[in-house]
């Protein structure tokens, strides 16, 4: 090989793209006690009675799952012990914006190697290295295979951030846009129960006007509707009947935890009318907690939404008997409900102090998950050491 070739030779090596070593494994905010009760008693939970309702062909129990995942594939990890319990397969599709060969990169092909190699997970299942709003591009590779992977039995929107951010810029994709193609697919394809998760920040000072001026008119529908609504919205939002009006017109003057009610309500009635008459949404227990310590900031909503078969409508009454509905009425049944689970809504971190033992049950699922991450969780400044130490 002559001087020339050996130049291309080191051009060739020094182009190579840098991979990062590995980082330490360090504990996270999500790691705390209070995720886990959510991965166990929201999605593992929703997830097993859902699967236990769905009919499944004999040679075909596959549950489809579409995550954000972090780079343990924590929520994989949970979920998967439910399909073993259900005696079907995980196939997961997971998007993670992660940069390629990056320190986070390498930790998530090894937790997607472990998790692999684990029973009940379905060889189809992928991780995309694509941000979740890119879904709302047709044509993006992130579109096409959630479009190829689809419909899902369970779509899981957990954020660090909030949903409903503030517009920045230029015109881009949203994650409520990308939610809404994800939803516009499973009402095309799903002919089974789904269940929708979102984990999100709620302030007032981060959510996009226009974002919560939509919302606040999903809520007003129904109080102009619905006199009953009206009387339970304001009860949810601790005000008098007569001031409603006054709240709804200027949200951001609400305490964090009746904004936080408010943003849950508004959200339910946006899907529930998104989906359509032909559908149904049925809140799961859901809670709030607190990243900043005594301020309500995080929202932990489950759903389940399925089709249903809308009422026979006699518009012009020639039919006697009760038995008719009304496609006004029935949306409104459904705003009932949705309200009472959100006066439901509890705060997580005051469960788990009152209930000593079941924060020392959701103490030990996090650390055996974490351990089973490749977490040092008893090691000298092991978890529960991070965890007396943690603000």
């Amino acid at each position: 090989m002559d001087e020339f070739d050996d130049e291309l030779l080191v051009g060739r090596v020094s182009r190579r793209p840098t991979v990062e070593e590995p980082p330490q494994k360090i504990f996270k905010p999500w790691h705390r006690p209070r995720k886990q009760w959510i991965r166990r008693y929201q999605w593992h939970d929703g997830l097993l009675e859902m699967v236990r309702d769905t009919h499944f062909p004999d040679d075909s129990r596959i549950v489809r799952y579409l995550s954000l995942p972090g780079e343990d594939l924590l929520d994989v990890r949970v979920l998967r012990e439910a399909c073993e319990q259900a005696g079907a397969d995980l196939r997961f599709t997971g998007l993670n914006s992660v940069r390629r060969n990056s320190a986070d990169d390498i930790q998530l092909n090894i937790a997607e190697s472990d998790v692999r190699g684990l029973p009940w997970i379905h060889s189809g299942s992928t991780i995309l290295r694509e941000r979740f709003e890119s879904i709302a591009n047709n044509g993006s590779l992130a579109h096409d295979a959630v479009r190829r992977s689809g419909p899902f039995h369970a779509v899981n929107v957990d954020l660090c951030d909030h949903i409903a951010l503030r517009a920045a810029g230029e015109r881009q994709p949203t994650i409520l846009d990308a939610l809404a193609e994800v939803i516009r697919l499973q009402l095309r394809h799903a002919n089974h129960p789904w269940l929708l998760f979102i984990t999100t920040r709620v302030s007032p000072d981060r959510i996009d006007a226009h974002n919560l001026g939509a919302l606040i008119r999903a809520v007003r529908d129904n109080v102009d509707a619905s006199p009953e609504f009206g009387e339970r919205t304001a009860g949810l939002l601790e005000t008098e009947a007569e001031h409603l009006q006054a709240a709804l017109d200027d949200p951001t003057n609400l305490d964090p935890q009746r904004f936080m009610n408010l943003f849950a309500l508004g959200f339910g009635k946006w899907l529930l009318r998104f989906l359509g008459q032909g559908s149904s949404v049925q809140m799961l227990p859901s809670c709030f907690y607190s990243v900043q310590a005594g301020r309500p900031d995080m929202l932990s909503l489950g759903f389940r939404c399925e089709a249903v078969q809308l009422p026979v409508v006699d518009r012009y009454r020639m039919v006697g008997g009760n038995n008719l509905g009304d496609a006004a009425d029935t949306e409104i049944d459904h705003a009932m409900q949705l309200l009472e689970a959100t006066v439901g809504m509890f705060d997580l971190d005051a469960r788990l102090e009152g209930d000593t033992q079941l924060a020392e049950s959701v103490t030990l699922e996090s650390a055996d998950l974490l351990r089973s991450a490749h977490y040092d969780v008893d090691g000298q400044l092991g978890y529960r050491e991070w965890l007396g130490a943690a603000p």
